[in-house]
């Protein structure tokens, strides 16, 4: 049984095969998003009393903070690929997908080529995070740890989500087309726009004509995460584009992406990339 909690948005990719022994679960979940994909063999999700049971071809999506609680299934062993990450803004129109249980959702993409093009989009993701740390547990691979790839690495793997994404999108839409709720997509359009802005709760209801109760539910259901995790995603992904290539000292950084404190702005930085952002920098041959 691996419980092991990710850490909180580090970008992290695997591919297991497991016996009928495996089991994970995290009562709590995570705090960023998790997407897996059967290969071969068979898996069971468990939901309260509801099971889910996938065969090849299925993706599965699970939201942060939903409870993980998956096990293979059968007698031949189950190969799956998976990624925890954190979603660009402008992802999530297509993550709003119908739910098989709340923050548990799946895509039938098939054994044929939706499989095999799933199957090389993970492959893509994986193939782009090559520096795995010596301890890193059961072979999860930190994106972009090494100084060779920089950013790229990252981006590249991002780009073998955003695929696999669209694809669950798309599956969903040939069966039922979901609208999103323009306010919430007026909050997503402004969180992009300007990330360092004072991006609070009560100001986004009032641009967009809600109370902020009724506005922090409503993001919730569309999106599957909360308007807080949000903005510090897109804050730190910001921050960490101009550690890449700018010569900005850390605390200048800090302040342009929207942080009071610049140790508060470390401590958030190293705990989403795993290391702190002088680090970073040094990483991407910007010291």
């Amino acid at each position: 049984m691996w419980t092991q909690i990710p850490e909180a948005d580090l970008l992290s990719a695997g591919r297991f095969e497991e016996h009928r022994s495996h089991t994970v679960h995290r009562a709590h979940g995570a705090r960023n998003w998790m997407v897996s994909l059967t290969v071969s063999g068979a898996a069971e999700y468990l939901a309260g009393v509801r099971r889910l049971t996938t065969g090849p071809g299925d993706l599965v999506l699970i939201t942060p903070g939903t409870p993980q609680h998956y096990r293979a299934r059968g007698d031949d062993p189950w190969g799956y690929w998976w990624t925890h990450f954190q979603p660009r803004p402008s992802w999530f129109d297509w993550l709003r997908m119908p739910e098989f249980a709340p923050g548990l959702s799946v895509a039938r993409l098939g054994t044929g080529e939706g499989l095999c093009r799933a199957d090389a989009a993970f492959a893509r993701v994986h193939r782009n995070a090559m520096y795995a740390t010596v301890d890193a547990p059961q072979g999860r691979v930190p994106v972009a740890r090494g100084p060779r790839h920089g950013g790229y690495a990252t981006e590249l793997a991002l780009n073998g989500i955003e695929e696999l994404l669209l694809m669950a999108a798309v599956e969903h839409a040939s069966r039922a087309t979901a609208v999103p709720d323009p306010r919430v997509r007026r909050v997503l359009d402004l969180i992009t726009a300007d990330p360092a802005a004072p991006l609070r709760v009560d100001r986004l209801a009032r641009e967009v004509a809600l109370s902020s109760s009724r506005l922090a539910h409503l993001f919730r259901a569309e999106t599957g995460d909360s308007i807080g995790n949000v903005v510090l995603a897109a804050r730190l992904r910001r921050a960490a584009t101009l550690l890449e290539t700018t010569g900005l000292p850390v605390g200048r950084i800090a302040a342009e992406v929207g942080f009071a404190s610049p140790y508060y702005f470390s401590r958030q930085f190293r705990h989403r990339f795993g290391m702190p952002p002088t680090t970073y920098r040094s990483a991407r041959g910007r010291a």
